[in-house]
This record gives C-alpha cells, sequence and structure tokens, in this order.
C-alpha cells in the first residue's frame, strides 16, 4: 500500500476502509483523545523502525567569504512493535439459530464489542503511553494530592513520525482497517467447553510511538482540594513547546475543578465538530476529556 497520509485514524479509515468502514468507527466511537492522535503507516507489518535524532551540529553564523560551518546528525534507530486489538466471539448452535443465524448475531455485537475495545485501546494509550512516558522522562509536575484517589492531566504535542500513532500497512489492504474471520471457515465446531457452535475472529495491528520526551507532560496527583494553579498549565504547556496541533486531555471532572479560571484563561471554544468533546481551551490549547481516564483512583506518584 503506497499510502503515506498522516492523519487521525478516522480520516484514514475514511480514506482506505472502502468494504468495512464501520468497524473502526465502532472503535472510535467513545475514544475522543484516541481520536485526536495523528496516525501513520508503520515501516513494516508488524513494527516501525524510526529514526531517532541524538545530536545535530546546525548551521551558524560566519563572516562574508568564511569557510561555512559542518553540519551534522547524529540518528539511532529504534524498532516499536505494534500490538494486536482483536478478540474472538463464539455463540452456541442452538442460540445462533434461534436469532437469525451466525452472521446476524455477529454483525449486531460487533458495535458493542468494538467500542469496547476502543475504549480499552484509549485508556492504554493514556495510562501506559502518554503518562507513562511524561513519569519515565521526568516531564511530570506534581499538583500536591496525597494518599490516592487522584487525577491526571496530560499535554502532547504531536510529532510527524516521531510522537503519534501506527497502524500496519497491510491493515487496510482487504478494504477494512479490522480483519474480520470467520472461524473454522463459518462451519461448527466444539469451543474449550465442549459445546457446538460458531465463531468470528476480529484484528488490527497498531501502535504508539513516543520518541521526543519535549512533547509528552503531565499533572499528577490533582485531587479536588488540590487543583492545578495556572503557573503549572503553564509550565505543563511550556515543557511540551505547545503548538496550534497540541491538546490537553484530561478526566472531565479535572476540568470542572478548572472552572475558577473560566473568564480569565480558561475560555469556552466555539464548536469543532473534528474533536470530541472539546469545549474549553487554555490559551487557545483544547481540551480534550475522556471518561477512559480514572475517576479519581490514581495512586499517588512520587514526582522528584
Amino acid at each position: 500500500m503506497a499510502n503515506t497520509d498522516y492523519n487521525t485514524l478516522a480520516e484514514i479509515n475514511n480514506a482506505l476502509a472502502k468494504k468495512q468502514p464501520e468497524l473502526i468507527n465502532f472503535l472510535l466511537e467513545d475514544t475522543p483523545v484516541l481520536n485526536k492522535i495523528p496516525f501513520m503507516p508503520a515501516s513494516h507489518p508488524f513494527w516501525n523502525l524510526a529514526e531517532r535524532v541524538t545530536k545535530i551540529d546546525s548551521a551558524g553564523w560566519v563572516e562574508l567569504n568564511a569557510k561555512l560551518p559542518q553540519m551534522n546528525m547524529d540518528t539511532k534507530l529504534e524498532k516499536v512493535d505494534l500490538g494486536i486489538m482483536g478478540g474472538e466471539m463464539f455463540v452456541p448452535e442452538d442460540k445462533a439459530r434461534a436469532l437469525g443465524g451466525p452472521d446476524k448475531f455477529f454483525a449486531e455485537r460487533a458495535q458493542p464489542f468494538l467500542k469496547t475495545a476502543g475504549m480499552t485501546t484509549e485508556r492504554k494509550l493514556i495510562y501506559d503511553n502518554l503518562r507513562q512516558f511524561a513519569i519515565d522522562n521526568n516531564n511530570v509536575i506534581d499538583a500536591g494530592g496525597t494518599g490516592g484517589n487522584g487525577y491526571s492531566m496530560i499535554a502532547f504535542r504531536p510529532v510527524k513520525g516521531v510522537n503519534c500513532g501506527l497502524y500496519s500497512p497491510v491493515g487496510f489492504e482487504s478494504g477494512a482497517g479490522i480483519d474480520v474471520k470467520k472461524i473454522n471457515d463459518g462451519a461448527l465446531y466444539k469451543d474449550e467447553h465442549g459445546i457446538l457452535g460458531y465463531g468470528m475472529r476480529f484484528k488490527g495491528y497498531f501502535g504508539f510511538q513516543l520518541k521526543d520526551p519535549e512533547a509528552v507532560s503531565a499533572i499528577v496527583n490533582i485531587k479536588s482540594g488540590n487543583i492545578p494553579t495556572e503557573a503549572q498549565i503553564d509550565d505543563m504547556l511550556d515543557n511540551i513547546r505547545a503548538d496550534s496541533g497540541s491538546f490537553i486531555c484530561c478526566h472531565p471532572k479535572v476540568l470542572s475543578f478548572l472552572n475558577k479560571y473560566k473568564g480569565n484563561i480558561l475560555q469556552a471554544q466555539s464548536g469543532d465538530k473534528n474533536i470530541n468533546r472539546t469545549f474549553m481551551m487554555w490559551n487557545n490549547i483544547p481540551f480534550i476529556t475522556s471518561r477512559n481516564f480514572d475517576k479519581g483512583t490514581e495512586a499517588t506518584v512520587t514526582v522528584e
């Protein structure tokens, strides 16, 4: 596949999924943060080989007729494995017959299955990737809450080919971003309990690549009595060198904590059809709220 577009997963799906576009749409139904992350095709079917810049000797100013400085760039190749987003469904023979057949059964259940899978994927993105990356690189700010039961706020700046989502370059070749196959070619088989029935398998290859520690920052240990200050939110955005493509993501409850800043630096945003549940901005950087953040159950993070 020759596509090299760098867009959100929904935009890529609309362009490439000609057979079953609804599958990715089901996946993204309740994932406002995942919807905002730009994706690019991985270099290989199951992994991406990325070049990370470690040192740059750039251009400089010299006098007329003087020798120009040598420009060099040191890089390091790093491999990022894709993961499998998928699962299997099984329906006993008699139940399938009572509900109109296995095809009808699986078609009706694809939406709730993939919606839940998408929410699980977004939570993994939030906690195993974005938040953990900020913690690992000591790019976190402590709001001061203790004793657990806290919240987090994450600022992210997408960087093409550096900080982004990944999808398998062969993932859309079948006309759908998620590959669907009937188990045993649609014939009856026995499950692990020895029950005869029919099965369906869903599988997609996706991943997240984070290489620039100055593009992901977080405020942790947020509680109702430990709300981030204006200076802390400004510092978080400064830590990622926020630009027009950057955003802040958090649980809706965290945004409600910030209501005291309304009319000052927290401003309402006009409707944006491309971003779900975005209705506030901080110095023109939008908030993306998601209920796939834990609701006040995060453990206290030790900030050095």
